[in-house]
């Protein structure tokens, strides 16, 4: 019987010069449950182990001074081979150093979790073993597998379920708008969240479907916050990058539009980066969008396949920033170069800079010093029904309200 990924050990590879910082490092890791920890003393070793085995390891943590192939290299010929597994920057150098190769690395195609700087901090190493934890692929536990038949019939039969999460301003906290996520009601299961049901969409082909039984039920929904709450903010649908193969996308989103009488402005569709935006076809129809008026966003930005350089080619007006970028930014040095790295992009191209995944005043405290330009998460509201999302509203307004009265900076319901 195969082991369940979810449920196996994590391994990790120690790239360092130092027998005696391995073998500490080796350790501390053992300490936290890492069942598999290997080590080598140089960028040649690293590179050819991973290159023979990229799956082996869940991440590694990798020195930059080093005889040879230095750490900085290492991670050059890692980008090169497109490794999917995390790393961890190791260094006892000067902070602009570090920070300057934090730099140089955050336009890579690397999942950089972080910086552990000499001597290794306890509590941080810990973090780093849950930041790998997070960016290992998710298998549930104990669910039955979706068949095509039935997420193919929930679909058809409008069987659609949609909330909405609101996006409020860095500035003033103001709602700057809501998106829309969907869930599928299914016979003998009940509600299943999008984790479940995206994959079998994706891998059969139905994501077109998706989105039709999508905007035949989120449209009206929109329609009725706008003229309830009379907050005119724009409405954020998700598209697969799939669905940029897709030549009639942009003329079947107009008619669902037109139907529904909705401005084209008033819509941003939000592109996931779980697949690579490379081939022709997808560049092609990423533009007629915007060539059609329709705004465009980034979504899930440091999860995926784009990285800074190619944020200055692509046609997006807005990049969501992965909530695995927030998650403990207030005290991770190569979270905080990452995002300023991103934001300093996005000022320089005119971009909105929006942070999603925000559970935490502290990491909400940096993320307002970087000047981040709007949030979403749990700490300002869950996603909520049509009707939730109204009462939701109505609180919000009186609590900003109230905190400006107070000189209270980010409140949250």
């Amino acid at each position: 019987m195969n082991e369940n990924p979810a449920e196996a050990g994590i391994s990790v590879l120690i790239v360092d010069d130092s027998l005696a910082i391995c073998q500490l490092l080796s350790a501390m890791l053992k300490d936290f449950g890492v069942t598999l920890v290997d080590y080598c003393h140089s960028g040649e070793d690293a590179f050819r182990m991973v290159e023979r085995d990229p799956a082996l390891y869940d991440a590694l943590f990798v020195d930059l001074h080093m005889e040879g192939m230095d750490g900085l290299e290492l991670m050059a010929k890692l980008n090169e081979i497109r490794y999917r597994g995390g790393v961890v920057v190791m260094s006892a150098l000067d902070r602009k150093i570090l920070d300057f190769t934090l730099e140089v690395i955050s336009s890579y195609n690397l999942r950089v979790l972080g910086s552990a700087e000499k001597p290794f901090d306890k509590s941080l190493i810990a973090f780093m073993i849950k930041r790998i934890r997070n960016y290992r692929p998710h298998f549930p536990r104990r669910e039955k597998v979706l068949k095509r038949r039935e997420v193919y019939d929930a679909i058809k039969q409008s069987r659609i379920l949609t909330y909405f999460q609101p996006k409020v301003s860095g500035g003033d906290n103001r709602l700057i708008g809501i998106e829309c996520l969907v869930r599928l009601e299914m016979e003998g299961e009940g509600i299943i969240a999008p984790d479940r049901f995206i994959p079998v969409v994706e891998k059969f082909d139905l994501v077109d479907a998706l989105l039709d039984s999508t905007l035949s039920v989120a449209l009206p929904q929109y329609k009725e916050f706008v003229e309830t709450s009379g907050a005119n903010v724009p409405l954020a649908i998700n598209i697969s990058p799939m669905q940029l193969h897709n030549d009639v996308l942009p003329e079947t989103l107009m008619e669902y539009l037109e139907k529904n009488d909705v401005d084209k402005s008033q819509v941003v569709l939000e592109i996931t980066e779980n697949h690579a935006i490379r081939e022709e076809i997808q560049l092609k129809n990423l533009n007629r969008l915007r060539i059609h008026g329709f705004k465009l966003s980034l979504d899930d930005y440091g999860a995926g396949f784009t990285n800074i350089r190619q944020l200055k080619s692509l046609p997006f007006n807005e990049i969501k920033l992965d909530a695995k970028l927030i998650d403990g930014i207030r005290q991770d040095r190569v979270l905080q170069v990452i995002v300023r790295s991103v934001k300093n992009v996005c000022d320089e191209l005119n971009l909105t800079l929006i942070a999603e995944g925000i559970n935490d005043p502290d990491d909400l405290a940096m993320l307002n010093s970087i000047g981040v330009d709007g949030y979403q998460g749990y700490l300002f509201c869950r996603p909520k029904p049509l009707n939730e999302l109204l009462r939701w509203y109505k609180v919000w307004v009186h609590t900003i309200h109230e905190s400006r009265a107070k000189g209270v900076a980010n409140p949250s319901v």
